[in-house]
């Protein structure tokens, strides 16, 4: 089985990479965990990954290789989102850019959302559910891989993770880590697998951090995916 970790940057992959590992650590599963930092790599991986192992890929740029090996039955594809207010101010602040460069990458990020929902079998995550319903979360993510965990595990599992992102180093760290950078090609430079880094879980960061014009730009650019989603304006 392979996992596809995948979504718009700062919108919750970190998180769910850890969960995965947990998920099949407490299975007593033996995987293999990638996190691609180029095109060329993410392919390379999908050409020839084995779906008779079990394989985590976290990446977040959708390719036409990944859309296709994303049919198989083996693949577990999982896509993850955020309200596009809060991912321009996290990239202005994780990746000092300006609020014009921020909004760019961001709609260059959202537009893969529609290819990413018509993946069969898919797990769409809103970040908002991580931050406020992570039990109910991590069970459901569990039972798309076939596992059917304890009620306590699922909750063993969240605790953990909470603990994880308490650690002081992990908040320095993974803000240079699962952002959108300037070039073409908008992939992190991931950490490895040996360093697990879980970003401060928060919504609503763009009310208090984007200045009063800024805030109504993106309300007005972003309207439409605002109202998709269900945010408030």
């Amino acid at each position: 089985m392979i996992i596809f970790n995948f979504g718009i940057p700062n919108s919750g992959t970190d998180w769910s990479q850890e969960v995965f590992k947990k998920i099949w650590e407490k299975q007593n599963y033996t995987f293999q965990v990638e996190e691609p930092e180029s095109l060329e790599e993410l392919n390379h991986l999908i050409g020839t990954m084995n779906v008779n192992e079990r394989m985590i890929i976290r990446f977040h740029l959708l390719t036409e290789e990944a859309i296709e090996a994303a049919q198989q039955d083996a693949v577990r594809p999982f896509y993850h989102y955020r309200d596009p207010r809060d991912v321009v101010c996290i990239e202005m602040e994780n990746s000092d850019i300006n609020f014009s460069t921020a909004v760019d990458q961001t709609v260059s990020a959202y537009q893969e959302i529609h290819h990413a929902l018509c993946l069969p079998g898919i797990m769409v995550i809103p970040y908002e559910h991580i931050v406020e319903n992570a039990e109910a979360l991590i069970f459901q993510m569990a039972t798309k891989l076939g596992v059917l965990l304890k009620l306590n595990v699922a909750s063993e599992i969240a605790a953990e993770i909470r603990e994880l992102m308490a650690q002081p180093e992990c908040a320095v760290a993974s803000t240079a880590t699962d952002s959108l950078p300037a070039q073409a090609l908008r992939l992190d430079e991931e950490h490895t697998s040996d360093s697990p880094l879980v970003q401060p879980l928060l919504i609503g960061k763009w009310r208090n951090q984007l200045t009063q014009s800024e805030r109504s730009m993106v309300n007005r650019f972003f309207k439409p995916l605002v109202d998709q989603f269900g945010y408030e304006q």
